[in-house]
């Protein structure tokens, strides 16, 4: 039995190499090789882009004997990448998997399912950590003082750093599954506010990073002292480092970490699978009924498609909160940027064109019309059926792109116009470039969902991210921006900046109404053939 749900936790984590999760289909012959060619090439960008951080930190550390650092500076964000992607894998994994039911239903006791479950997260957090840990592993065997002793501590330090990460991914876990429970309303966009803030806390963290690393490589002669006053990262150092005591005191608390873990949830895992929390119970209010028109009524169904679905909300309006976070940073950073501002001689010139491009990059991101006809799927068949026309369900999903990514790309740009002192005319031609490529960029997303649709997925991921239309529009708006910028340069010296920005501004126009156009007449019998 054990080997049957070992066997099972196999299939299930290499299942995406095996089967497309945008059609449900087996991959086969070369869709199986190019995917998993795609996953190393993958892998290998974010560990060599580690590794390349790690060799210009790593020889000056050495040679100043603080290996135990540099270990540190790579032990630390592995065990917080760990935490991170360990966390949201308990959840899924251990408290709302699919199949907890149907296993609870055969001959099993339910400790070997927890254990076998909690190998299975032992697993994939001890890939996230390999991740940022390989890389220094690899460059201190080149270019460390002590290889040896770093080679044979690897396995035992990324073992009990793993037991660490399994207990705190349990603990994030059950907390996360407490609170769903609870929360019935708004999960979308509680998951939307949570992914901006671990956002924020990557961004804050790199700042960090950046600004220690900038601190330690000119200041090596007094770290020396920084060991004692900050015991658990020397420990954590020391460990990575190969120093047999810091490996053995490493080991105990992780193995003592995972034993706490595993007779908590032993003794609860049953009544934790089986406890389905219901939702308040709903309560009919009578309540006076209001007309709408049918612009506004289908333009409120998208919107409910939006907030009902966490995964569209959260790839989607990412842009959207960003541009909103900005506006308050520009303005609480107006100083400085201002003497930034002052450095550059070609500011006043140069200036407006900048900061169009700078805004319009961020709208580019918004990617909500792409997706939102394939997130239709087998249910597409309701709305066309509904007494409305495919143009009016199109000018919906247009709209929605418009309410909720222009407003914040206007407040982005005027600040941006604030910044740099613009005239009246090169402020108008900034904001009425802001607002046509926003509208160019949602109506080729439009375009490109009903030309490359995804209709038959098995997860509504798949057609909010697997799907080709969001890729391609999102490339493809910055190209586009590219192109815009290379005529603003172009004509800047035959026009004047001014003129040169207007003239984006009427080739940016022509294309949007070359689009509406199309989707008038070709999209709305292909939204009709769907």
């Amino acid at each position: 039995m054990l080997k049957a749900l070992v066997k099972k936790q196999l299939l299930e984590l290499t299942a995406p190499l095996r089967r497309s999760s945008a059609t449900g289909r087996r991959r086969t012959g070369w869709k199986a090789a190019a995917f998993g060619v795609l996953v190393v090439c993958l892998f290998g960008l974010v560990m060599g882009s580690v590794g390349v951080l790690d060799a210009l930190i790593c020889p000056p550390l050495t040679a100043a004997g603080l290996d135990w650092l540099y270990f540190a500076l790579s032990a630390a964000p592995a065990l917080l990448v760990g935490v991170l992607g360990g966390g949201m894998m308990a959840y899924s994994s251990l408290y709302a998997a699919r199949d907890n039911e149907m296993l609870l239903s055969l001959p099993i006791p339910p400790g070997m399912i927890l254990g076998v479950r909690m190998g299975y997260v032992w697993f994939l957090g001890l890939g996230y950590q390999a991740l940022v840990l390989a890389p220094a592993y690899g460059v201190y065997f080149v270019l460390g003082s002590r290889p040896v002793a770093a080679a044979l501590a690897m396995v035992p330090v990324l073992a009990s750093l793993g037991c660490l990460v399994l207990a705190v991914s349990c603990l994030a876990g059950w907390a996360a599954a407490m609170l769903g429970g609870r929360i019935t309303r708004y999960k979308a966009a509680l998951n939307l506010l949570y992914a901006v803030a671990v956002l924020a806390l990557a961004l804050g963290a790199n700042v960090g990073v950046r600004q220690g690393l900038t601190w330690l490589l000119t200041h090596l002669d007094q770290v020396q002292t920084l060991g004692g006053s900050a015991w658990l990262v020397y420990l954590l150092g020391s460990a990575a480092a190969g120093d047999g005591w810091a490996v053995g005191l490493l080991a105990a608390a992780g193995l003592g970490a995972l034993a706490l873990c595993w007779l908590v949830l032993r003794k609860n895992y049953l009544r934790i699978m089986t406890t389905r929390r219901a939702g308040a119970r709903p309560a009919y209010r009578e309540k006076p009924a209001r007309a709408r028109s049918v612009r506004r009524a289908l333009l409120g169904r998208e919107w409910l498609r939006l907030a009902g679905s966490t995964s569209y909300m959260v790839n989607s309006t990412m842009a959207s909160i960003l541009m909103v976070l900005a506006v308050p940073v520009l303005v609480w950073k107006a100083e400085d940027l201002r003497a930034l501002l002052a450095l550059w001689p070609q500011a006043g010139a140069y200036g407006p064109a900048a900061g169009c491009g700078l805004v319009c990059s961020a709208a580019a991101m918004s990617l909500i019309t792409p997706p939102s006809v394939s997130l239709e799927g087998r249910t597409l068949w309701l709305i066309q059926s509904l007494p409305v026309t495919p143009w009016q369900a199109l000018r919906a999903k247009l709209d929605l792109h418009l309410v909720l990514t222009l407003p914040p790309a206007l407040a982005a740009a005027g600040c941006a116009v604030w910044l740099l002192g613009c005239d009246a005319l090169s402020a108008g031609l900034v904001l009425a470039e802001t607002a046509l490529f926003t509208l160019l960029t949602g109506a080729a997303g439009l375009v490109l969902g009903l030309r490359l649709p995804n209709l038959h997925w098995t997860n509504e991921t798949a057609a909010v991210k697997n799907s080709a239309a969001p890729v391609v529009t999102l490339f493809g708006g910055w190209a586009a921006l590219a192109a815009l910028t290379g005529l603003w340069w172009v004509t800047r010296g035959l026009l004047g900046p001014a003129r040169a920005l207007a003239a984006c501004c009427a080739v940016t126009a022509a294309g949007c109404i070359g689009l509406l156009h199309l989707l008038r007449r070709w999209g709305t019998a292909a939204f009709a053939r769907l």
